[in-house]
């Protein structure tokens, strides 16, 4: 297919089946979870029977992967273990990536266990060639305007008070983020360099037989350490002139800034139902989808896999969350990702809170028209993007 932005209105199936293999870096599926509740589409079927939906499905995914390509796929208890073991048996036991969790609401109507997360199942076409998932965190929403904010608060102490009260200005700002999921790493981050740059101190040995390290070249002596080798000079020189080399009581460190922090994905996500329902309110779309995923949680896993050029694929499009976060990435980071979404045609109740916003838009009361109308908003709201309509509605056939 040729790299541009698709809307493909027909059956996953059936369409799957046109892309190229190996042609995708990225799928991102929140398919039926078979829960029994009453939603825009059917979600209910026998457990077989939703085995045999989503098994070609997934052999079909596993074939537009390229080889460093990886699954994340949304499901909540009802199927997880169903979809785990088909997972395992089309990408392979040994290629589960890992099972994240994300929550969902304080309360649920449970009457044993009150169920308030959801999973997102992550696995690689080939885990040997799939890359380290490690992003800046500034690039990540989610962490972006915590960073921002104690970077700005400790700066301004360091302007006006001096280093050391803007030290102990950081220290009780981290204290407010300790017990918090996805930012107990910010306290590593507790030192204040000459320039009111947050920090933290990487030690500079490494396994191996202890050694003297000698670099003239910067005035540095360094003694043996008892059980393990200094690192190499080059790395020791390299540090030293882009000003990250600091020494603690006489011990080299690297100066690690909050402002490039990179880590890897954590297990658990601090993203909730209500941010994907606010996701379509900020387009003026409220009640366009009973269940859309946040953006910053798609957004989040393009920045762990993607590099500019590459595809990201959806086939259960739903409200088009993949579109918007595949259009944000690229508006922050000058990329040019490009997405495919796939969305079955199907006709709703005229009587829905749906199907009277899709009305309003001047838009028949078809599922497909869902993610139509959100990626036009997004269009509108972006600029400089555009997509391509595949396929036609059941009732304009």
């Amino acid at each position: 297919m040729v790299k541009e932005n698709i809307y493909i209105i027909g059956d996953a199936g059936k369409s799957l089946k046109d892309i190229d293999s190996s042609s995708v870096k990225l799928i991102y599926i929140d398919p039926p979870y078979n829960t029994g509740s009453k939603f825009i589409y059917n979600d209910k079927r026998e457990k077989q029977e939703w085995r045999d939906f989503m098994s070609p499905k997934l052999i079909e995914a596993k074939r537009v992967l390229c080889d460093e390509g990886v699954i994340f796929i949304s499901i909540d208890d009802s199927e997880y273990d169903t979809l785990k073991v088909l997972c395992d048996n089309v990408f392979g036991e040994n290629n589960k990536l890992g099972t994240l969790i994300t929550r969902q609401a304080t309360r649920s109507n449970s009457k044993h266990i009150n169920t308030i997360h959801e999973y997102v199942l992550c696995y690689a076409k080939n885990k040997a060639k799939t890359h380290k998932f490690e992003t800046k965190r500034l690039n990540i929403p989610l962490y972006n305007q915590t960073i921002n904010k104690l970077i700005r608060s400790v700066k301004q102490s360091y302007r006006t008070e001096g280093k050391i009260a803007a030290e102990k200005h950081l220290k009780k700002l981290l204290s407010n983020y300790e017990h918090i999921d996805g930012f107990s790493w910010l306290r590593n981050y507790n030192l204040v360099d000459d320039e009111g740059n947050i920090f933290f101190a990487k030690d500079l040995s490494m396994p191996g037989e202890p050694n003297k390290l000698s670099i003239p070249e910067i005035g540095v002596e360094l003694e043996p350490l008892k059980s393990r080798r200094w690192t190499m000079k080059k790395k020791m020189l390299e540090l030293h002139s882009n000003n990250l080399l600091i020494f603690k009581s006489g011990r080299p460190y690297r100066k690690s800034l909050l402002i490039d922090s990179k880590d890897s994905l954590m297990s658990i996500l601090n993203f909730y139902s209500r941010q994907g329902t606010n996701d379509l309110e900020k387009l003026g779309l409220k009640n366009l989808f009973d269940t859309p995923k946040p953006v910053d949680m798609i957004k989040l896993f393009i920045l762990c896999v993607c590099h500019d050029g590459d595809t990201v694929l959806d086939y259960f499009a739903g409200s088009a969350t993949t579109g918007q976060a595949v259009w944000e990435v690229n508006k922050e980071l000058g990329y040019n990702l490009n997405f495919i979404l796939i969305q079955i045609s199907e006709k709703l109740d005229q009587k829905s809170p749906i199907s009277k916003v899709l009305i309003e838009n001047n838009l028949s009361n078809d599922l497909a028209n869902i993610g139509i109308l959100r990626l036009n908003r997004v269009k509108d709201k972006l600029g400089d993007y555009d997509f391509k309509v595949i396929g036609s509605l059941k009732n304009e056939k």
